[in-house]
């Protein structure tokens, strides 16, 4: 097996680059981390009090946000408002930090994946959105019988911690689910069809497997009475912890790699060579993986990442002009491959 960085095939010099690297790594992103955490909180609380001097809204009434955010932020502009203050820090991390040294900074590979963020704006939070709404529409009359009893005495913020364990547990499992059932890993193929990892990568997602993914990770929500809550501390959390965890970043977080999923281990679980398939599954955590023996054994490996399709469309050594035309294939081409699945 092949490390990432040459040097650190030799004894000592690789492990003591490795060393000074992995803590002045840990302590910029954990900073990055608590700064980007209060810039989210900031615009979360700004725009809950900017709506309740407008309606009167009493602060007990904080679920309605969740609805609000999405309506007047996330779906115009196709993501979280932290992303357009996070994702500048973490391209000039890796640029510092790269887990790859030979990955240009700005090559084909950020830029099909800046064309998918608009994708994802459009057509994901557009079409993807409101099919997952019309569905719990339907299932609400089930779902409301449902609720979990339990917790109608506990604080709200437990119920939301307790409600966010249960989405990433099953989060976990559908993750799994897309990598085990042929035809779900098609369209989850997309995702991992970048072998230029960048903070831009979490939205190479196919709007067939965000589908899926989606409705199924917040079904658990629903059973809790803070399902509104619970949502949309997952969406806060999760999506700036995707950019970070998709980056081309040489760190493994130190210590709290035990509890998060970090750069190192999601990269793993992008590798393309076989040794690492099937691993690490954790959204935002990794306690699911530890638990059920899923998780890579070395957390200081940094494998190459990308599919083994030689068919599948992919940028790589592409001329720019022919972008459009390969993301318009990278769309289509889950269906055909699907298609001869049953029909071969």
């Amino acid at each position: 097996m092949q490390n990432a960085y040459p040097e650190n095939n030799t004894a000592n010099g690789g492990r003591k680059i490795w060393a000074i690297e992995s803590k002045l790594a840990n302590g910029i992103i954990l900073l990055f981390l608590i700064l980007a955490s209060l810039t989210s909180i900031g615009v979360v609380v700004n725009h809950y009090y900017q709506l309740a001097q407008a309606s009167s809204i009493p602060w007990h009434g904080i679920k309605q946000i969740y609805w609000h955010i999405h309506h007047d932020v996330i779906v115009p502009f196709g993501a979280d408002p932290q992303l357009y203050l996070g994702i500048p820090a973490l391209l000039c991390i890796q640029a510092l930090f790269p887990a790859i040294r030979s990955q240009k900074p700005f090559n084909t590979g950020i830029l099909v994946d800046m064309v998918w963020v608009f994708i994802h704006g459009f057509m994901v939070t557009g079409f993807v959105l409101i099919t997952i709404a019309a569905l719990n529409q339907v299932l609400m009359p089930w779902t409301s019988s449902l609720k979990v009893g339990v917790f109608s005495n506990v604080p709200a913020w437990l119920e939301i911690v307790l409600g966010y364990l249960a989405v990433e547990l099953v989060g976990w499992f559908s993750h799994m689910l897309r990598h085990k059932v042929r035809v779900l890993w098609v369209f989850h193929e997309v995702h991992h069809s970048q072998s230029q990892m960048n903070p831009f990568t979490l939205f190479r997602v196919h709007p067939m497997d965000y589908l899926f993914a989606e409705f199924i990770i917040f079904l658990p929500a629903l059973l809790f009475e803070e399902t509104l809550g619970i949502v949309l501390s997952y969406l806060i959390i999760s999506r700036l912890h995707d950019a970070l965890t998709h980056s081309n970043i040489r760190t493994n977080l130190g210590p709290l790699r035990y509890i998060f999923v970090t750069p190192q281990s999601h990269r793993v679980h992008h590798s393309s060579e076989t040794e690492y398939f099937d691993m690490n599954y954790g959204v935002t955590l990794c306690v699911w993986d530890r638990l059920f023996g899923t998780h890579s054994p070395s957390d200081f490996v940094y494998p190459k990442t990308g599919i083994n399709d030689p068919d599948f469309p992919e940028e790589k050594g592409q001329k720019w002009y022919k972008l459009p035309w390969i993301i318009t294939r990278q769309l289509y081409y889950p269906f055909v491959k699907a298609m001869r699945l049953y029909w071969r």
